[in-house]
């Protein structure tokens, strides 16, 4: 059986999963495992805090588990006690027994992004990426048809687990970022600018958005889901609490509305200036420890409608 590789490396935005199977970026990858998980929960009501209400959490997903705090290795904030956890052909009472066990591993951490090897339950063929502690937070195990994960949310933010209607799963690679950014102008010298949470990490709750070249921005006029500042650099700094779509599929997640007074010369020495360049980086989010639904059939499924 090839690597197990379930996780890409959200340095490299290289899609590397391997269920015994090839990755192809941006489509359906051939049928991972069939069948379900057993011992699922049902409800997320007795979870606290950091969550929209209501999620229920059906196969392949497990109830999530409390194990030592993580932080995200990249430059974002992302850091939790909470770690998302599926299991597909195994109890999820056992996955999250061996999740928990081999979360506060040390292991190596690669440049390339490369995963590691380690030593899960017997049999099974295990492999993790370290967080900024060198913590294995997120991964992986597998044997033939059973297999479970942990942080896949977080480590595959654009990234699906389907069930199709036979019951198997694949994995969908979806195309776009955590944040969609639409510029709109307004009346002369005035613009709007709207950040979309489209991620399936979870809540948005710190971004910073660079103007474009040319442009100095004069005042922030008005702001909506969120409190802004125009700071010293001239940057756009922002903070909220900004809700995570309710299927990765949809333009369904909160939004940061931001309207800026600008002063933008529309061209000097035959250069033209105009919206291209922006940049937005986001700084802090609050991870959700479960599986937002990738599509639509999966949204159907976890909404009931």
């Amino acid at each position: 059986m090839p690597g197990l590789e379930l996780f890409k490396s959200r340095r490299r935005r290289v899609a590397t999963l391997a269920l015994a199977l090839v990755a192809v970026a941006g489509a359906v990858v051939a049928v991972v495992v069939g069948g379900g998980s057993s011992n699922h929960a049902t409800s997320s009501a007795a979870l606290q805090g950091g969550r929209p209400a209501g999620h229920r959490f059906l196969e392949p997903e497990c109830a999530p588990l409390t194990g030592i705090r993580w932080s995200y290795p990249g430059q974002t904030r992302i850091s939790s006690t909470k770690y998302e956890l599926f299991a597909i052909h195994y109890s999820c009472t056992t996955a999250g027994t061996w999740a928990k066990r081999l979360a506060p591993l040390k292991i190596p951490v690669y440049r390339s992004g490369k995963q590691s090897q380690i030593q899960g339950p017997p049999g099974f063929y295990c492999t993790a990426l370290p967080d900024a502690s060198g913590h294995a937070y997120a991964g992986a195990c597998q044997k033939g048809d059973a297999a479970f994960g942990w942080n896949w949310n977080v480590a595959n933010s654009r990234s699906a687990l389907v069930r199709d209607e036979a019951g198997h799963y694949h994995v969908v690679n979806l195309a776009g970022s955590d944040a969609e950014t639409i510029i709109k102008p307004r009346t002369k010298g005035h613009y709007q600018v709207y950040i979309l949470n489209t991620s399936g990490i979870g809540f948005l709750d710190g971004f910073t958005w660079t103007p474009p070249a040319g442009w100095t921005i004069t005042a922030i006029t008005k702001t909506t889901g969120g409190s802004c500042r125009l700071a010293a650099d001239g940057k756009v700094a922002c903070r909220g609490h900004v809700v995570p779509p309710s299927c990765l599929c949809t333009a369904s997640g909160g939004a940061v509305t931001i309207e800026l007074a600008v002063s933008a010369p529309t061209s000097i020495k035959g250069r033209t200036f105009g919206a291209v360049g922006a940049k937005l980086r986001i700084t802090s989010m609050t991870p959700v420890p479960y599986l937002i639904p990738g599509t639509p059939a999966e949204a159907k499924r976890q909404h009931g409608v």
